[in-house]
């Protein structure tokens, strides 16, 4: 980025790449829906205000303008798709960037796995961000055929800094409460990054050392009360609705002024029936909207909390020095979005793409272990 022509353009001392006039920016910041015209240089906002040119200028007619939403936590191989064709799913709808979990993949191809799905998201108008593996294999009971330790996990971190942003969720929670030497490797491996967590049903003594593993989220919760201690503890609460588990309903009561700021969206699960249909964490949105959630707070859930809680802190609002990811829409009380900038430039425009997504590789193959059908019965006793 060239910063001293990005502080040329906040100045007003020379012309933004992209003038949006005539827009009404949410401001998850203020709470507030504020008149502005934004200026977009370098890939990023320059300046949110009036006295503005730019050399190319698209007047909103006082359409809202909101931060791109982001998907705190998904599993890209649940659509069925690969990085730039789920890309064409969600970012019409809104969504520009994605932490994902590539768990699937690696409990197949191991790193290897991991390493394509970062190749293939380069470039793409949706920001990928990944979190590694923590659970390769899931059980020790699983043959899938790969296995990612601490120290293999540490290197991939430290191969893909920025891209690989934490550790993903830490699915073996009896192993991090008993304090498993394996399962405390890969933590401490990650120990100055985001960790997320998964362990339902977890309470009381067990869920303070769950907590004091230094695991700062969790995805799994199922009722109220769980969310409602789980935040007690310290830790990020995403709202789920994924295809095979929907807890929005039941979860958006923990949403309240108190809390709003310890809460982010995500969809985990989603497959393309439901991607193509409802949406994805523009569904969420719209739902929580309705449910008589104020707007801004709304936005907040799916932009500023998930860019903080993964220090993504160049996202999540329209603020001078954030990158121009933005959702554009008409209906404050039902977000659709009619215009999406990825990076200051335009990625969809009326519920279609815009932007390049590069055809993908062929995902590497995993190991074919082959089945000794001889000791297969199928007989029922």
């Amino acid at each position: 980025m060239n910063l001293p022509r990005l502080l040329s353009v906040a100045r007003a001392d020379a012309p933004a790449d992209l003038l949006l006039v005539g827009g009404r920016v949410v401001n998850v910041f203020s709470g507030e829906i504020e008149p502005a015209d934004i200026a977009i240089a370098e890939g990023c906002i320059a300046g949110v205000g009036q006295g503005y040119r730019g050399v190319e200028t698209i007047q909103l007619k006082g359409s809202f303008v909101a931060p791109g939403l982001i998907d705190a936590h998904v599993h890209i191989e649940s659509s069925l798709c690969t990085p730039p064709q789920f890309a064409r799913a969600v970012v019409p709808r809104g969504v520009t960037t994605v932490v994902a979990d590539p768990h699937e993949i690696a409990n197949v191809a191991g790193a290897e796995g991991v390493r394509y799905m970062i190749a293939v998201s380069r470039n793409l108008p949706l920001d990928v961000r990944i979190m590694a593996p923590s659970c390769v294999p899931a059980t020790d009971l699983a043959t899938a055929g790969a296995a990612l330790p601490a120290a293999e996990l540490a290197q991939l971190a430290r191969q893909h800094p920025g891209t690989l942003i934490g550790l993903a969720e830490v699915m073996n929670f009896p192993g991090v409460i008993h304090a498993d030497p394996a399962v405390l490797a890969k933590i401490e491996a990650f120990g100055h990054l985001p960790i997320d967590g998964h362990a339902p049903g977890v309470a009381g003594t067990d869920l303070n050392a769950y907590a004091a593993a230094g695991i700062g989220s969790d995805h799994e919760c199922v009722s109220l009360e769980e969310a409602r201690r789980k935040l007690a503890r310290g830790l990020y609460i995403l709202l789920r609705e994924a295809t095979n588990a929907r807890n929005l309903s039941t979860l958006l009561p923990l949403v309240t002024p108190q809390t709003n700021r310890r809460i982010c969206l995500c969809t985990d699960d989603r497959q393309p029936a439901d991607l193509l249909g409802d949406g994805g964490i523009d569904h969420m949105l719209r739902r929580a909207i309705a449910s008589g959630i104020d707007p801004v707070e709304a936005f907040r859930l799916a932009t500023l909390n998930p860019a903080e809680w993964f220090g993504l802190r160049d996202r999540g609002a329209v603020a001078p020095g954030r990158r121009a990811d933005l959702m554009i829409f008409d209906d404050l009380q039902s977000p659709r979005a009619r215009l999406v900038i990825a990076r200051g430039q335009i990625a969809a425009l009326d519920g279609a793409p815009c932007g390049s997504f590069t055809a993908a590789a062929p995902p590497p193959a995993g190991p074919a272990t082959p089945i000794d059908f001889s000791r297969v019965s199928l007989r029922v006793p």
